[in-house]
């Protein structure tokens, strides 16, 4: 592997565009997947990755940039799934499963009324992370700074939350606060990597280095970290998978990610293997 062969895809302006938007997305998405794995949120990432779709829809319709479409169903799908969930009579699972099918539909549908839909369908699908802009990458680095500030001031209160709820509620905590604000904040990740990996992989994003971390680490804050890295890094390969063997980005990416749980999870089969084989051997005879 020379020099020449890591350097030559930064050789062009939209590769490095691309590559700034993968670690961001990969990394914000790892961080904050954390917290949504411990905190059993998995399915809500999966459908706000679909519901924005119709805030895409509405953005193409009406000119409008998508991210900015993007965004406000993205707030509006978390204000609508916390509302819904406080009421007691329905849980949070339940609300996502109403709101997905209807909004993604719609979305959908109304992607399909404008020009070059089949295009665009499939940017919203797969990702265009080729495609950035800079206002694209002034929105990720935006977003990643909110998320650092956040996880900085709260991010103690949000572990505590998604590991003891009885807890944090017992110390006082405003625990329907604290889920709007982690909601609020998985929601604007799902924003950034949309461009990235699409609204169908986006879970590959948001699920995949938290478990292989997980895997690997037996404190939360190591396994936050080894996450973001893997999120990043995964972006990484993926783009040089694009530029090499000309594949998608946003399939790459996933495959790059689903490539490292596997090679974790043989990691952590043979660290157990190891404790096995030393504890029976400590209990052998003396």
């Amino acid at each position: 592997m020379t020099l020449d062969w890591l350097l030559d895809p930064w050789s062009a302006g939209f590769m490095r565009r691309a590559l700034v938007e993968a670690v961001l997305a990969g990394a914000l998405c790892g961080a904050l997947g954390c917290f949504v794995l411990v905190r059993g949120l998995a399915f809500f990432g999966e459908s706000i990755s679909h519901t924005i779709v119709l805030g895409v829809a509405l953005a193409f319709l009406a000119g409008l940039p998508v991210s900015l479409g993007a965004a406000a169903l993205a707030a509006v799908t978390v204000l609508a799934v916390q509302a819904i969930g406080a009421g007691g009579r329905l849980s949070r699972d339940t609300a996502i499963g109403i709101l997905l099918p209807s909004l993604f539909g719609a979305g959908v549908a109304l992607i399909a009324l404008s020009e070059g839909y089949r295009s665009r369908l499939e940017d919203v699908l797969f990702g265009s992370i080729l495609g950035v802009t800079d206002a694209d990458l002034i929105l990720a680095a935006a977003v990643a700074a909110a998320v650092a500030g956040a996880l900085l001031l709260a991010g103690k209160e949000l572990a505590l939350v998604a590991f003891d709820r009885s807890t944090a509620r017992a110390m006082g905590y405003s625990v329907r606060l604290l889920d709007l604000l982690l909601l609020g904040l998985v929601a604007l990740a799902a924003v950034v990597a949309l461009r990235a990996v699409g609204n169908l992989l986006l879970t590959a994003l948001l699920v995949g280095p938290p478990v292989t971390a997980r895997m690997l680490c037996r404190r939360f804050w190591p396994m936050v970290a080894l996450a973001a890295a893997l999120g990043a890094g995964a972006g990484i390969a993926g783009l040089y998978a694009t530029w090499y063997f000309d594949v998608g980005a946003g399939p790459a990416i996933a495959l790059a990610v689903g490539c490292v749980a596997v090679a974790a999870s043989l990691v952590a089969q043979g660290r157990r293997w190891e404790r096995r084989r030393a504890a029976t051997a400590g209990a052998g005879p003396q």
